[in-house]
Formats: structure tokens, sequence, C-alpha cells
């Protein structure tokens, strides 16, 4: 059982010396190219912007998370400020637009109710401000909140109030009513569990990516998570023909959840903070993985969590799931490889990002993607039909992602 060990341990740390001699190979990643849209290309934003005018709520000022179904949630209104931050440096609507659209989304971000009075609830009525279920039911007990859901929001009004700076007061007035202390436990992040035995209990919250993710937001806001920010607590490197896996060590056998590996949380954080090096290294390996299943397979890959129009409506789109590679699950884990998809907002991410020849492939395959109402999720890999989901987090990476283009990371 020993040597066992001993030699498992011994492929791991020889994976991770593979990992890091493949970034070191590679180079670093290119610095933002920070050149003008082309005509095209701002032709993208300008789609990306319309989902914004089309979901707005007039009287709140909130966006719809989806097409036309008034429900909202704290991660998409942050994706939300980031969105109008990036339409605004990037000339698609002007200072009077977007200073209007801030304030409206600051006081009404100040008037939502709170679960049990502490902090906001995972869904709101973007009409109403009322806590509801996931249905859009009001629902006046609430479900909880999201720890990952709130870092999130947090991102976009830094990043926003940074841009308009005589809003910083009024961003910090309303967190200063949150007990963000709340959403901390041992360095690490906890939110409310709404499902089977944990209902309504403090479960630590955030897997591979995204808890790295949140937890540099929460440090740049002084929250206690400097281990939530790392990687190499939770790290795990698995075998994958000829190349490495990263996954998180918290499975589903170990901690009852699987971990999901998927490329948005690698977008967001290098999109909006730039890259660090252990974040790198990782989002390395999860993009070149997707590169390494296009040359074996010839299935252009850009793998994300998305919504579908249909059912099952929402899917993770893993490049690794616990020890299972490239599958397709629901929120309860289903497999749902069948609805697996070229996203559009992984291949604008990884074309910002990357701008390599692979990158190029993506953008061209997704072009054709762009509606009155803002962008399509993507194609469906099993027969290239279009995924007609609408949705604010798909245009605001967009957004995002030119933006980046243009100027580097949205946060200095």
């Amino acid at each position: 059982m020993r040597v066992r060990l001993f030699l498992k341990q011994v492929l791991l740390a020889l994976a991770g010396f593979y990992l890091s001699v493949a970034v070191a190979l590679a180079g670093e990643y290119p610095t933002p190219i920070k050149s003008r849209l082309t005509a095209e290309e701002f032709q993208f934003a300008r789609t990306a912007w319309a989902y914004f005018i089309a979901n707005e709520d007039r009287k709140t000022g909130l966006i719809a998370s989806v097409n036309k179904f008034k429900s909202t949630t704290l991660w998409d209104e942050g994706g939300y400020f980031l969105a109008l931050t990036a339409a605004y440096k990037l000339g698609v609507i002007s200072r009077a637009d977007a200073t209007h659209r801030l304030s409206r989304l600051l006081a009404s971000l100040a008037r939502l109710p709170l679960y049990q009075g502490k902090l906001p609830n995972k869904v709101y009525n973007t009409a109403t401000l009322e806590m509801t279920d996931y249905a859009n039911k009001p629902s006046a007990a609430g479900l909880g909140w999201s720890a990952l859901d709130i870092m999130r929001l947090i991102s976009g009004m830094l990043i926003a109030t940074n841009a308009f700076p005589e809003y910083r007061p009024q961003a910090q007035q309303l967190l200063g009513k949150w007990k963000l202390q709340l959403l901390v436990q041992n360095g690490r992040f906890q939110g409310i569990a709404i499902r089977e035995q944990a209902y309504n209990h403090l479960v630590q919250e955030g897997r591979i990516g995204y808890e790295q993710y949140a937890g540099r937001i929460g440090m740049l806001i002084g929250l206690d998570v400097a281990l939530a920010e790392q990687y190499k607590p939770i790290l795990r490197l698995q075998q994958y023909k000829s190349i490495i896996l990263p996954g998180d060590i918290r499975t589903a056998d170990s901690h009852g959840v699987s971990s999901i590996t998927t490329s948005e949380p690698f977008l967001l954080e290098s999109l909006e903070f730039g890259w660090r090096k252990d974040a790198r290294l990782v989002a390395t390996a999860v993009y070149q993985a997707q590169k390494f299943r296009f040359r074996e397979t010839g299935v252009l890959t850009a793998l994300s969590e998305d919504h579908i129009r249909g059912k099952p409506y929402f899917a993770y789109n893993a490049v690794l799931m616990d020890y299972t590679p490239f599958v397709t699950v629901t929120a309860r884990r289903k497999d749902v490889s069948d609805k697996r998809g070229l996203s559009t907002k992984a291949s604008f991410g990884w074309w910002a990002l990357m701008r390599d020849d692979y990158t190029e492939l993506l953008l061209g395959a997704i072009k054709g993607l762009q509606s009155e109402r803002g962008w399509y999720a993507g194609l469906f890999e099993k027969d290239g039909s279009v995924n007609k989901a609408l949705t604010l987090n798909t245009n605001a990476v967009v957004l995002e992602s030119l933006h980046y283009k243009v100027f580097g990371p949205l946060f200095p």
C-alpha cells in the first residue's frame, strides 16, 4: 500500500513538472495587442450590447439573466456592471447613458431585500425586486446566498466604479450594509445550500477556477480568503493520453459534489484582472486540452457553462468532471453530452487572450451567431445547429473580450 501511494505521489509530481515545462516551452501568454476594433469587431460589440437594451427593466434598471425572463442573479448583475463599463470604453454607449444606467442599477441594488436581513438572495425578480425561487416565483423567505455570485457582483462594482469614481461612495455604502464576513469560513467561501440534506445550511462553496477567481476578488476587498485564492492546496493533475488535465481533489467521492474544470472562471479572472502565475499554469492546461481534442477529433472545442434553449436548459461543458474527461452534465451532474456545444463566450474569451491560429478558427465558427437581441450561446456539436439561448452572461463576456483586445484587463 505504501509503495502504491509513493508511486502515485511520484506520478503526480512528474505531472506537475510536465505541466510547468509545457507552459515554459509555450512561453508567456501574449500581452494584449491593444489595437482598435475593426469595423466587424465593433459590430460584434454592438450586437452584444443589444442584449442589454432588449432586456433592461426600465423601472429598476436590472437586466434579465435570460432573454425575456424577468429574473436575475447577483452573478449576472455583476456581468452587467462589466458589460456596461466595456461598452462605454469601446464607444458603444455614451458616458451619459452609462452613468444613467449605473445610477439606477446601484439604487435598485440598495433596495433589494436581503436573505435573513444579512446578504443578497440567490435570485430576484427584475421588475419587482422581490426575492424569488429559480422559477421566478416570489419567495418571502428566500433561497439563501451564493458567495461566488456576490464576488462576481463585487468584481463588476470594483471595475465600474474605477471607470466612474463618482459612484464609489454609493457602492461602498451599499456593501457596508451587507454582512460580508458571513461569506468566509477558515479561509474559504461558504454559501447556503438549497438541495437535499444540506438544505438551508452553510456549505463550503467553490471548486477549481471558480473558487480562485472569487478568492482574488475577495482579497481585493479585504476578506480573509487567501486559501480560496490558491490553486496548490486543491489541484489534482490527471493524465489524459499525451496531455495533463487539471482537476480538483474535492470530488463527488470525497465531498459529495462533483468538481468541474471548464473555461469560464479562467477567462473571467484574466479578462478582468490579468494573469497571475498559478492561474496561468492551470489555464494553459485547460486551453491546451481543448486544442488537443480538436486535433484528435476534428471537432472545434471551446467549453463553458451555458444555458440551453430547451431541456435541460443549463449544462456544464467540462474539460474534466472528477475523473471523466470531456463530458457535459447538468447542475445535478446528469450526463447530457449530446448537448455539448461550442460556446460563443468561451470562443471569444480564448480569442482575446491567446490570439493564435486555433482561436481564429473558433471565432470564425461562431461569427454568424448574432441576432437583434444579442449573441446566441453557441453551436451544438451533435449536428451543428444553433443553441439559440440568449443570456446576459454570454453577451457580457463578449464585451469583456473585445475590451481586452483594445485595453487589456478591465481592472488596472
